[in-house]
């Protein structure tokens, strides 16, 4: 099951993992407001830069494009090639950087499932350790809970990744992206009738991606 991960910092629309321009069908640690099953990878202590930039911040804007400058342009987005070393620490530097940054931690997830590993090389601590701490800096972000939730949708964890789109969902009850893939985990567990709601909810707030209903109609669901 494939659900969706964020491009472009002012982007509304998801990308298909395989490639950044096609859709595809994707806490302190104790403090979130999540099961602390969720912690499934051991994370080690780990020193963060002294500067820590805010995604979400205006006044940190400037600071964050410099630093995506040096380490974060179009080709390590796709996990083509990095700026100063290798793609994986590129990524790395940046998110020590900016813990919460979006399309740096979806790239990171991206990068995992891509080399089959949880820490790819480069990357200091696993992908799950990063996304655990972009959630303790950010924890009322909702972008950083739906690649988390995608990730562990990812690793076959659906019940946590359901925990995670549905805090997520309580931030930001009309996003299209958190209802549709709601309704593709509620397929898989086969719970029809929750995940026709979130499917129209989903298309009704102008989400294109067919993947969903097309589930639910081979299922005989849709309607």
């Amino acid at each position: 099951m494939n659900l969706a991960l964020p491009t472009r910092r002012s982007d509304a629309h998801w990308v298909r993992f395989r490639r950044l321009a096609v859709a595809w069908t994707f806490l302190t640690l104790a403090a979130l407001l999540v099961q602390p099953a969720l912690a499934a990878t051991e994370c080690e202590r780990f020193s963060w830069q002294e500067e820590r930039l805010n995604y979400t911040a205006a006044k940190d804007q400037l600071r964050i494009s410099q630093v995506e400058g040096h380490h974060f342009d179009a080709d390590t987005e796709s996990l083509i090639r990095g700026i100063s070393g290798g793609i994986g620490a590129d990524i790395d530097f940046l998110v020590r950087y900016s813990p919460n940054h979006h399309r740096g931690l979806a790239a990171l997830v991206r990068l995992a499932i891509k080399d089959k590993t949880p820490q790819p090389a480069g990357v200091k601590i696993p992908v799950e350790c990063y996304l655990l701490r972009g959630l303790e800096f950010a924890p009322s972000d909702p972008e950083v809970m739906k690649i988390y939730a995608t990730y562990l949708s990812r690793l076959g964890r659906n019940p946590e990744a359901m925990a995670m789109f549905e805090q997520a969902e309580k931030l930001v009850p009309d996003d299209p992206v958190i209802a549709y893939n709601m309704g593709l985990l509620l397929t898989e567990k086969r719970d029809f009738e929750r995940a026709r709601i979130y499917a129209k909810r989903a298309y009704e707030g102008g989400l294109q991606l067919p993947g969903l209903r097309e589930k639910l109609a081979k299922q005989g669901q849709w309607r």
